[in-house]
C-alpha cells in the first residue's frame, strides 16, 4: 500500500491520509480499529433479479450454505416496520426509548389509584406534589420491547402547579 493510495477505514468510513515518512499504520487514527484483513470479508454480488445469493466458490472452506442468508423471509419484518412508522406518525408525542433510542409506541393509559400509590411529602413543599389517582401514558419500544411510563399531560400540569404554588 503506497502513501498515494486512497484508503478508507472499513469501520468508520473515514478517508485515511498516510504520512509518507511513517507509511501505512496498522490501525485507523480516527476509530483505532485494525486496518488489515482481520475481521473483514469481501462479498461478490451477482445482479440477476433473483434474491441475493452468495457465490460458493468465493468461500470454499465454509461448511455453511450461506445462499439462503437473504431471502423473502424479511418481508414480514418490513411490514412490521412500516406499521410501526404509521403508528408513530399518528401519535401526538413519540418519546425515544431510553435503551435503544427508537421511537416509542403509545400502548395505552394506566390509572394509579390512591390506594396503590403512597406519595412522598418533601420538606420544601410540606405536601405531596403527586397524589392518586393519576394517569400514566404507557409506551412500548417496537425494537427492544422495553416498557416506559410517562405522567399524562393533565397530571404533569397539575404537578407543576402544585410545586409552584407551595
Amino acid at each position: 500500500m503506497s502513501a498515494n493510495e486512497e484508503v478508507v477505514c472499513p469501520w468508520c468510513q473515514t478517508e485515511i491520509v498516510w504520512d509518507p515518512e511513517i507509511g501505512p499504520e496498522d490501525e485507523c487514527p480516527h476509530c483505532f480499529n485494525e486496518l488489515n484483513d482481520y475481521r473483514s470479508i469481501d462479498l461478490k454480488v451477482k445482479l440477476t433479479g433473483q434474491p441475493l445469493r452468495f457465490e460458493e466458490q468465493e468461500y470454499p472452506d465454509s461448511d455453511e450454505d450461506l445462499s439462503l442468508a437473504w431471502d423473502d423471509s424479511d418481508e414480514p419484518l418490513d411490514k412490521y416496520g412500516e406499521k410501526v412508522q404509521h403508528i408513530t406518525d399518528e401519535q401526538e408525542e413519540a418519546p425515544e426509548c431510553s435503551n435503544c433510542h427508537e421511537l416509542l409506541l403509545l400502548a395505552g393509559d394506566e390509572v394509579v389509584s390512591e390506594t396503590a400509590f403512597t406519595p412522598v411529602i418533601p420538606k420544601t413543599l410540606g405536601s405531596a406534589f403527586l397524589t392518586g389517582p393519576f394517569t400514566l401514558n404507557v409506551y412500548v419500544c417496537p425494537s427492544c420491547f422495553k416498557v416506559e411510563k410517562i405522567l399524562s399531560d393533565t397530571d404533569r400540569l397539575l404537578m407543576v402547579s402544585r410545586i409552584k404554588s407551595e
